[in-house]
C-alpha cells in the first residue's frame, strides 16, 4: 500500500485497490459476497444519493449498522460524499440514539437493514435504507476526495456524565495507522480478515480499513458465532483466516478451542482491556495484544504477547508509529522509568477532540507543559516504564481506591486471581458496604473441570499467599460466565447487580446447632458483610482482618458472656477451632490467656540446615562496600535508610522487595519514598529485586540469588513485620524464618556482615521479674525470658530474631545488632508510618482532651532520620562488629508519655486531663471509630499480673546507650529534642492537627 505521509486517506487506498483487482473478493458473508469492483460500484451510487439529500463536507451521516455488506457500502459511500460517519450499533436503547442524532446534527441517516423500519427518534432526520439508494437510479455527479485533516468518523463512547461523548477522528490517522499494521503483519490481497468486534466500537475501523486498503477479503461472520469460542475456532478453520481480532475476555477461550485445531491464521489481535497471563504454549499463530483509547485513534502501544508459563512482566509493549508515550505526574511532569504516573499520548494519533464539547476537549487534549508544542491526550489510565522501555498498564485512575489505608488497584488482583488453577475468566470491582467503607467483589468463571467444586475455598486458600490480606476480597460470586457489553468488555455494571452482597453459599454446612457455634456464626454474618462460611473456613480468607477482630471478639464475648481474646482469633482462625477453644475455656480447661511455654522460643532459636560456622570477613569492606543488600526497604524505617546508606557509601544497593517483578519492586519503593518524601536518586546506585524471604532462595531464581550472593558485602536486615495483635505463631514466619533465610544467603557466596535492625522492646517488661530500674547495652536478654513469654507475639518474635543473631556470631557471623526505639516521625517532615500506634495513641487523647494515668511509661520515642542516620555511620566501623546498640535518647530527653503530652500543652495551647487508665479506656473502647479500637486488645486483654499490655509497660527500665553515645561522637549526628516546630510538623502531617 505504501502511504508514506499523512496526505493519504483510507479512500485514496481503497480506490488503489479497486484499480488493480475489481474482481478481486472485498466482502464475504453467508450468503453474499461483493468484489472490489462491486463495492466500489455500489458506494457511488450511495455516494451521489447523499450528495444529491444536501450531504456535503463537513456533515456527519449516523450509519445504524448491522453486520452485513450495505454496512460497508455505507461507510465508504458517506466518505465518497466529503462527509464523515458516525456507526451507530443497530442494538443501541433509543434513548442513546436519540442522543447521538442530536448530538451530530444530521438530516438524514443511513440503515444498513434491507429497510428503515422506523424513523429515528430525532425529528427532521431522513431515515435511508441502503439497499434502496443501491437500487435507485443515481444522478450523475462527481464524487468528492476527502482531505487528510477532514473528519473520517465519530465514535460515540461512555462519558463519565452518563451521556455518551463523540470522538473526532481525521483521516490521517487511520490512514497512517492501517499502513504500519499491513506492513507489520503481512496484511495483502491474499489475507482473509473477520470483521469481529463491535461496529460501534473503533476496533471495528481497523478491521474494516485494514482488510480493504490491503486488497484483502474482509470476512462477515453471523451474529452468533462472535461469543463463542468453539464455534469461532471452527469459522477461522472453515475460511483460512490469517488475521482475526478477538475481545480481550475470549482470548483464554479462544487459545483453548484452538488448540490441535489446524489454522491458518498467523496472528491473533486483541484489544479493549488488559490482558491476563494466557498461557500460548502450543499456539500456531503469534498473539498481538493492543493498547489504546479512542482519542488516540484505535490504538497506541502493540505487545507481541510471550505465553504466561514464560513468567514475563505484563506490558502493552512499545508505541506504534504515530503515537508517544509519556508516564506524567499530576502536573504533567515527566516521571522516571519504574515510577508510576498518568499514561498520556502524543502524536499524529491524536483525535480533533470532543464534538460540541469544547470544555472537555480543553480538559483532555492539553499541552505539555515543558513542550508546548506537542498536544497530547490524558488517558487517566495508570501505568509505568519498564528497564527495557516498554509499557505497563496498571489500570484505571478510578480504578485505584484505598482500603484500610493502603492503595489498590483493582486489575493487579484480577492479574493474580486469572492465574490460579481452576479459573477460567475473573474480573474485580469494588462496591461500598453499609458504612461506606470500600471492599473487594471478585467474580470468577472456573473451568470445567472446576465447576461443581469447590473452587471458592480452594482460591481463598491459594490466594493468602499471593496477595496481602488488604487486596484479599471480600467475597466470591461464581458466575457460569462474565457479562459484556455490546462492544465485548467486561460489563461491569452488570457485575454490580449480580452482587447481592451476600455471595453464593459455597460451604455454609456444617455449623453446629448449640450456643457458641450459633454465637460465632451470627457475630461474623454482619461484620463481615455477607454469609459465605462455614466452620472450616479461615476468618482472614473470608474478609476478615485486623481492623474486623477488636468488634468481633467484643461482639462474640458479649454474646456468650465470657472473655475472647484477639489472639484466639489468630491462634484458632476456623470456626470450628474458635469453638473447641471457647469450650475448652467454659469448661475450665484452660487458662483465660496462656503464656508462650518458654520451650515454644527456645526451640527456634537454631540456625539453618547446613550452616555449622561462617568464614572469616576482612572487615575493610564494611568500610567501602561494593554492593550492599538491605531488606525492608518499603517500610517506614527501610526507605529512610536506604536514603541514607546511598548518600554515605558509593556501594550499590540491592532492596529485596515481595512484588511481582523487577519492575514492580522498583515502583514500590519509589512509591514509599513519594509518601514519606526520602529523595532518592534515579540512578544504577540502587536496584530492586523481586524476592521473597519466606521463601527458599529469598524467592529469588537461582542466577540471581548466586550473583547477588557472590557480590554481596553487608546485609542490612531492616525488614519485619509489624503488627501489635497477632501471636507469636503468625509473626515467627515473617520475622524468625526470615532471618534464618537472610543468614543462609550470608553463608553463601562470599562472606558478608550483618547489620541487624531490632527493637528495644526486648527488654520487654523484663523489670517486674528483674527487679532493676536500668538495663545496658551488654546486658544478657535472657533475663527478660519471662516478661516476654507473656508479652505480645512482636516482642516474642524480635527476642528470638537476636537470640539466633547472637547464635551465628558465635559461629563467625561478623554482627551489629541496632536496637531501634520508637521512629515517632521524622524531623524534617513530620510524616509517621500509618501503623503507628502512638500516632493513633496520640489523636485519641487530643480527641478526648485526656490522657492515661500511666507512669512512667516509655517508647523509647526519638526520630527516624536519627535512627538511619546513626546507623549508617556506626556500621562503617569494624570496631563496631560484635557491639549491640541501644538508638534511644539519654536518659534526660527520653520521654515519658506524659512528658510528651506535657510538651504539647507548652508549645500548642492544648489542655489535657490526665485520669485513671480505665476511666480514660472506658472513654473510646466501645467506638468502633476510635483511632486506637483496632488495637483494643493492647489495652484490654489481660497479659500478667492482672494488667494489659500497656499497663505492664508502665516503670518499665531506662535503657542505657552509652556505646552509641560514644560512636556518635564528632559526626555531628545528635539525638533530637522534640522542638516545638519539630512537634509542630509532626501534628500537622501526621496527626491532622494544624496548630
Amino acid at each position: 500500500m505504501g502511504i508514506e505521509t499523512i496526505e493519504s486517506t483510507v479512500l485514496h487506498a481503497f480506490s488503489a485497490r479497486v484499480a488493480e483487482a475489481p474482481n478481486h473478493t472485498a466482502i464475504l458473508a453467508r450468503d453474499a459476497s461483493l468484489t472490489y469492483g462491486e463495492l466500489d460500484t455500489r458506494s457511488n451510487r450511495v455516494a451521489r444519493a447523499l450528495i444529491a439529500r444536501g450531504v456535503a463536507p463537513g456533515s456527519l451521516v449516523p450509519v445504524e449498522a448491522v453486520r452485513s455488506a450495505d454496512f460497508l457500502v455505507a461507510l465508504l459511500g458517506v466518505l465518497k460524499a466529503g462527509a464523515a460517519y458516525i456507526p451507530i450499533d443497530d442494538a443501541y436503547p433509543a434513548e442513546r440514539k436519540r442522543h447521538i442524532y442530536e448530538q451530530s446534527g444530521a438530516t438524514v441517516a443511513l440503515h444498513a437493514r434491507a429497510s428503515a423500519a422506523a424513523e429515528p427518534s430525532s425529528a427532521g432526520v431522513a431515515p435511508l435504507a441502503v439497499a434502496s439508494l443501491i437500487g435507485d437510479d443515481a444522478p450523475d455527479g462527481e464524487l468528492r476526495t476527502p482531505a487528510p485533516h477532514d473528519l473520517l468518523y465519530v465514535i460515540f463512547t461512555s462519558g463519565t456524565t452518563g451521556r455518551p461523548k463523540g470522538v473526532e477522528i481525521e483521516h490521517h490517522a487511520v490512514a497512517r495507522l492501517v499502513d504500519w499494521h499491513n506492513r507489520e503483519f503481512g496484511v495483502t490481497a491474499a489475507s482473509r480478515m473477520p470483521l469481529m468486534a463491535g461496529l460501534s466500537f473503533d476496533i471495528s475501523q481497523w478491521e474494516i480499513w485494514s482488510a480493504l486498503t490491503a486488497g484483502a477479503t474482509l470476512l462477515l461472520p453471523d451474529e452468533e458465532i462472535r461469543p463463542d469460542a468453539d464455534a469461532l475456532v471452527a469459522f477461522h478453520r472453515d475460511h483460512a483466516t490469517t488475521h482475526a481480532f478477538v475481545p480481550t475476555v475470549m482470548v483464554p477461550d479462544f487459545v483453548r478451542a484452538s488448540r490441535g485445531s489446524d489454522l491458518a491464521l498467523r496472528y491473533l489481535f486483541t484489544a479493549g482491556e488488559k490482558l491476563q497471563p494466557v498461557d500460548t504454549d502450543g499456539a500456531t499463530y503469534t498473539l498481538i495484544d493492543f493498547y489504546g483509547p479512542t482519542e488516540t485513534t484505535i490504538f497506541a502501544t502493540m505487545h507481541r504477547v510471550p505465553s504466561a508459563t514464560l513468567g514475563r512482566p505484563s506490558s502493552i509493549g512499545h508505541p506504534v508509529p504515530g503515537a508517544t508515550i509519556h508516564v506524567l505526574d499530576a502536573q504533567l511532569a515527566p516521571l522516571p522509568d519504574g515510577q508510576v504516573g498518568e499514561l498520556c499520548i502524543a502524536g499524529p494519533c491524536v483525535a480533533r477532540g470532543y464534538l460540541n464539547d469544547p470544555s472537555l476537549t480543553h480538559d483532555k487534549f492539553v499541552a505539555l507543559p515543558h513542550d508546548r508544542s506537542q498536544r497530547l491526550y490524558r488517558t487517566g489510565d495508570l501505568g509505568r516504564r519498564l528497564p527495557d522501555g516498554s509499557i505497563q498498564y496498571l489500570g484505571r485512575m478510578d480504578d485505584q481506591l484505598k482500603i484500610r489505608g493502603h492503595r489498590v488497584e483493582l486489575g493487579e488482583i484480577a492479574s493474580v486471581l486469572s492465574t490460579q488453577p481452576g479459573i477460567r475468566k475473573c474480573a474485580v470491582i469494588a462496591v461500598e458496604d453499609a458504612s461506606n467503607a470500600k471492599e473487594i467483589v471478585a467474580f470468577v468463571v472456573p473451568d470445567a473441570e472446576h465447576a461443581n467444586g469447590d473452587v471458592i475455598g480452594s482460591i481463598r486458600t491459594r490466594i493468602r499467599a499471593c496477595l496481602p490480606h488488604y487486596m484479599r476480597p471480600r467475597r466470591y460470586v461464581v458466575l457460569p460466565e462474565l457479562p459484556v457489553t455490546l462492544n465485548g468488555k467486561v460489563d461491569k455494571a452488570a457485575l454490580r447487580e449480580l452482587d447481592d452482597g451476600s455471595a453464593a453459599r459455597a460451604s455454609h454446612a456444617g455449623w453446629r446447632d448449640d450456643r457458641i457455634d450459633t454465637a460465632i456464626a451470627r457475630t461474623l454474618a454482619p461484620i463481615l458483610g455477607h454469609t459465605d462460611f462455614g466452620p472450616a473456613d479461615n476468618f482472614f480468607d473470608i474478609g476478615g482482618h485486623s481492623l474486623l477482630i477488636a468488634e468481633f471478639v467484643r461482639r462474640l464475648g458479649e454474646t456468650l458472656r465470657m472473655k475472647v481474646y484477639v489472639r484466639d482469633v489468630y491462634e484458632c482462625p476456623t470456626g470450628a477451632a474458635l469453638r473447641e477453644r471457647l469450650e475448652a475455656r467454659l469448661n475450665e480447661r484452660q487458662s483465660l490467656l496462656d503464656a508462650e511455654p518458654a520451650r515454644a522460643l527456645r526451640d527456634d532459636i537454631a540456625l539453618p540446615d547446613g550452616i555449622a560456622s561462617f568464614r572469616p570477613f576482612d572487615t575493610r569492606r564494611l568500610e567501602r562496600p561494593a554492593h550492599i543488600l538491605l531488606t525492608g526497604a518499603t517500610g517506614f524505617v527501610g526507605v529512610h535508610l536506604l536514603a541514607d546508606l546511598l548518600e554515605r557509601t558509593d556501594a550499590v544497593v540491592h532492596c529485596t522487595v515481595r512484588a511481582a517483578d523487577g519492575a514492580s519492586a522498583r515502583a514500590r519503593i519509589v512509591e514509599q519514598a513519594q509518601r514519606y518524601r526520602v529523595a532518592l536518586p534515579d540512578s544504577s546506585r540502587w536496584v530492586a529485586h523481586a524476592a521473597d524471604l519466606s521463601l527458599p532462595r529469598l524467592g529469588m531464581s537461582d542466577a540471581d540469588y548466586r550473583t547477588l550472593a557472590g557480590c554481596v558485602d553487608v546485609i542490612y536486615h531492616s525488614a519485619s513485620a509489624v503488627n501489635f495483635i497477632q501471636p507469636y505463631s503468625y509473626m515467627r514466619t515473617d520475622n524468625v524464618d526470615g532471618l534464618k533465610r537472610v543468614l543462609a544467603f550470608a553463608a553463601d557466596g562470599q562472606p558478608k556482615a550483618l547489620m541487624l535492625l531490632s527493637t528495644i522492646s526486648v527488654y520487654s517488661w523484663g523489670h517486674l521479674h528483674t527487679g532493676k530500674t536500668t538495663v545496658s547495652e551488654d546486658d544478657d536478654i535472657d533475663q527478660n525470658l519471662p516478661a516476654v513469654m507473656t508479652d505480645i507475639g512482636y516482642v516474642r518474635s524480635k527476642w528470638v530474631m537476636e537470640k539466633v543473631a547472637d547464635l551465628a556470631a558465635s559461629r563467625g557471623l561478623p554482627l551489629m545488632t541496632f536496637r531501634l526505639g520508637y521512629a515517632t516521625f521524622h524531623r524534617d517532615t513530620g510524616l509517621s508510618a500509618n501503623y503507628q500506634w502512638w500516632g493513633r495513641l496520640v489523636r485519641t487523647c487530643i480527641d478526648q482532651q485526656q490522657i492515661p494515668d500511666l507512669r512512667n511509661l516509655r517508647e523509647g520515642l526519638t526520630t527516624v532520620d536519627y535512627m538511619t542516620r546513626a546507623i549508617a555511620h556506626i556500621s562503617r566501623n569494624p570496631s563496631a562488629l560484635g557491639h549491640k546498640y541501644n538508638l534511644v535518647h539519654t536518659d534526660d530527653n527520653n520521654l515519658t508519655l506524659r512528658q510528651f503530652f506535657e510538651r504539647l500543652e507548652r508549645h500548642f495551647g492544648l489542655r489535657f486531663e490526665t485520669v485513671p487508665f480505665r476511666q480514660w479506656l472506658d472513654g473510646w473502647q466501645h467506638d468502633t471509630a476510635a483511632p486506637l479500637y483496632p488495637l483494643l486488645s493492647l489495652f484490654r486483654d489481660v497479659m500478667y499480673d492482672g494488667r494489659s499490655t500497656v499497663e505492664l509497660y508502665q516503670d518499665t527500665y531506662r535503657w542505657r546507650c552509652d556505646r552509641v553515645q560514644a560512636a556518635l561522637q564528632g559526626s555531628g549526628i545528635e539525638e533530637p529534642t522534640f522542638t516545638r516546630d519539630e512537634l509542630a510538623r509532626y501534628l500537622t502531617e501526621s496527626i491532622g492537627h494544624r496548630v
